[in-house]
């Protein structure tokens, strides 16, 4: 019978993932505790199998892990491979591993693993009668009596498994051993005391199911997975805290700095990054509208084709601003050149060369997105946090620039920033500030924060916090209560 340690350990790759994700997979059920020291490993045939993948693959992973010191092979009789977990090091992995993930990461995982989890227990519930309420209630207590952070894994791990199990969906279920074994045992690596209150919310999510109430049971279920992943994005966001202040901006307020005095500092010290912002996504811009004017200078029936040459602006202009914004360009009004074109550079996740957006404005209203500026306003619009689904499905915040030739709107010039780029920004100073202290755009959207329950978020409406504008955007920092725990 296959243990539950191996299920998660060993469970199948995806097809599109490559042999290092074999040894990543492995290394990090040794290093959090999900493979204990001396547990031998499959042969590599059967483990080949389980994890589909080629015998040739899987050596490789197991060559490199042996070189790391997490496993070792013995020839001869009773040979084979075993795990080497050495403890003195395995908080050291742990918090490795942890910082191999992005907040992005994290918020994504969290979205991710509570839609899987509220969808289990929404199934479950419809389908009450069918399923074994009674198992699922004695696992879900399980984590209330666990004392190591092995055995709540373990404990949290099973309880979810059966959750998934119960919704007799095949796939969910392997979804959610998948995600087990990578981000599972991480959730327990510092949080001892929230053991007792994972039993209450596993009992809460049972009741809901036993009740056949799929609402309540989903509700249940997703709270509870963004509780767990919130703690664990919040540990993410402090290992880097000291290093962030040391590396701050200039005019970071110092880290012994308390009290009224240190948020002002504080506030002084975001005013003018976000200032900053402005100036250097300003000065971009208008390197692109000079670019169109240049082309466009003395043409007595302007069109697309005197455009041709402002791409090599936009690409240098860009190359030059990483890693500060994202994208960069002109999109032409088709009610001055008779027909629309977009003429952008962006940088993709994980590269450093701009590249060439291709995109078919045919069915692209442009005129209704977040970003396009008023007409005449010879000003920089800031639109709000949106999802650009029609163009690079990116996160992002908009600056833009009606340009005006003639006293007509030839188009915008404008640029992209990542979410990810501003709580990168605005997050060195933030730590300085009471938990809950947030950055929220037009609408209360967070756009950067100290807070992991609050990353990708929105702040509520009635919120009694201290505030204050950001006088270049169109953006409020918020400041946490001490008090109260930083709750927004």
């Amino acid at each position: 019978m296959v243990s539950w340690r191996e299920q998660l350990a060993f469970a199948p790759l995806e097809a599109a993932e490559r042999g290092e994700e074999i040894e990543r997979r492995i290394r990090h059920a040794i290093e959090l505790g999900v493979l204990e020291d001396g547990t031998q490993l499959p042969s590599e045939n059967d483990l080949a199998a389980r994890m589909r993948v080629s015998t040739q693959t899987l050596r490789a992973a197991l060559a490199e892990l042996r070189h790391l010191g997490l496993v070792e092979t013995r020839r001869g009789r009773g040979g084979g491979s075993f795990v080497r977990a050495n403890t003195g090091d395995i908080a050291k992995a742990r918090r490795e591993s942890l910082a191999a993930y992005s907040l992005e990461d994290l918020r994504d995982i969290r979205e991710y693993r509570a839609v899987l989890a509220g969808s289990a227990a929404a199934a479950a519930a419809a389908r009450a009668q069918q399923i074994s309420i009674a198992r699922l209630a004695s696992l879900a207590g399980m984590i209330g009596s666990a004392r190591t952070p092995a055995e709540m894994t373990r404990a949290d791990s099973q309880f979810h498994l059966e959750l998934s199990a119960a919704s007799r969906s095949v796939r969910l279920t392997r979804q959610e051993m998948t995600l087990q074994a990578e981000i599972g045992p991480l959730i327990w690596t510092n949080t001892p005391n929230r053991a007792t209150t994972a039993a209450s919310e596993h009992t809460a999510i049972v009741e809901a199911i036993r009740e056949g109430d799929p609402v309540l049971a989903r509700a249940h279920a997703e709270d509870h997975v963004r509780h767990d992943m919130n703690g664990l994005i919040d540990l993410r966001m402090s290992m880097d805290s000291a290093a962030s202040l040391d590396s701050a901006v200039p005019g970071a307020p110092p880290a012994a700095s308390t009290g009224d005095r240190l948020i002002a500092h504080t506030t002084a010290s975001i005013e003018s990054l976000a200032t900053r912002i402005r100036e250097t996504a300003g000065a971009s811009i208008r390197v692109v509208e000079e670019a169109v004017r240049k082309a466009l200078n003395g043409a007595p029936m302007p069109r697309l084709d005197d455009l041709a040459g402002v791409y090599d602006v936009v690409h240098e202009t860009l190359d030059g601003a990483t890693p500060a914004f994202y994208g960069l360009g002109f999109l032409a009004d088709a009610s001055f050149f008779g027909d629309a074109e977009i003429i952008w550079a962006f940088i993709p996740p994980g590269q450093d060369e701009p590249q060439r957006l291709e995109m078919d404005l045919e069915f692209y209203d442009y005129a209704s997105t977040p970003w396009w500026p008023r007409d005449g306003v010879d000003d920089l619009h800031v639109s709000y946090a949106y999802v650009d689904a029609n163009g690079s499905n990116a996160y992002i915040v908009t600056f833009s620039k009606m340009i005006m030739i003639a006293g007509r709107p030839a188009g915008a010039a404008m640029t992209d920033i990542l979410i990810t780029q501003l709580q990168s920004g605005f997050e060195p100073l933030l730590l300085s500030l009471p938990p809950g202290s947030s950055i929220v755009d037009q609408n209360g959207v967070v756009i950067a924060t100290n807070s992991g329950s609050l990353i990708g978020g929105a702040l509520p409406r009635e919120r009694t916090q201290r505030s204050a504008a950001l006088p270049a955007v169109p953006w409020r920092l918020f400041v946490g209560d001490e008090k109260a725990g930083g709750s927004a």
